[in-house]
């Protein structure tokens, strides 16, 4: 008699679980529920410094948000700003509205309203200013690179082009095609 109760208590027990479990509160979503669906880390108003051998800073980079992109090693940013100090030599500003930031963290993608340009100083009060849609960034080498359009303003001069490659640890700038310049006196 015993074992018959345990029996019918048994499948009640079952039958109650197994009607709780298949709830539709229970189930995960059709629309994915994994691990690739949910953000990953995102951070507000950030500063990220790297540092020379050294020990001196050398990169800034100011953003407004950073995104972690599907659980990888690859970040986005938001409203980015990136501030180059050379070792002894000129000080260079990187702006953009966006930039992508590739796994390994060594090259950084800017795209949206870049511009690139040199700090005043005493030597140079008014530097180079260089505006173009998208810039590629290496930042252990301290090399730019587009093969976009270019607009490169110093002073009342103004110059165009389309490809640039900067090397900003030696302060070269070199213009790809179609380089059209105005200068006046």
């Amino acid at each position: 008699m015993f074992f018959r109760v345990f029996t019918v208590l048994a499948v009640a027990a079952l039958v109650i679980s197994t009607w709780i479990l298949s709830s539709p509160s229970h189930r995960p979503s059709a629309q994915g529920g994994g691990q690739a669906d949910t953000p990953g880390y995102y951070l507000k108003n950030a500063i990220l410094i790297d540092y020379d051998m050294a020990g001196l800073p050398s990169v800034h980079i100011d953003a407004e948000r950073i995104d972690q992109i599907a659980h990888g090693n690859e970040v986005e940013l938001s409203k980015v700003r990136v501030n180059y100090e050379a070792p002894g030599g000129q000080n260079w500003l990187l702006l953009g509205d966006t930039a992508h930031v590739r796994p390994g963290g060594t090259i950084v993608d800017v795209a949206g309203n870049v511009r690139l340009e040199g700090e005043v100083s005493a030597t140079d009060p008014t530097p180079a200013v260089l505006h173009t849609d998208t810039l590629t960034y290496d930042v252990p080498n301290a090399f730019a690179s587009t093969r976009g359009d270019v607009r490169i303003e110093f002073g009342q001069h103004v110059e165009t082009a389309r490809g640039l490659s900067a090397n900003l640890k030696d302060q070269i700038i070199r213009l790809e095609s179609k380089v059209n310049g105005h200068f006046h006196p």
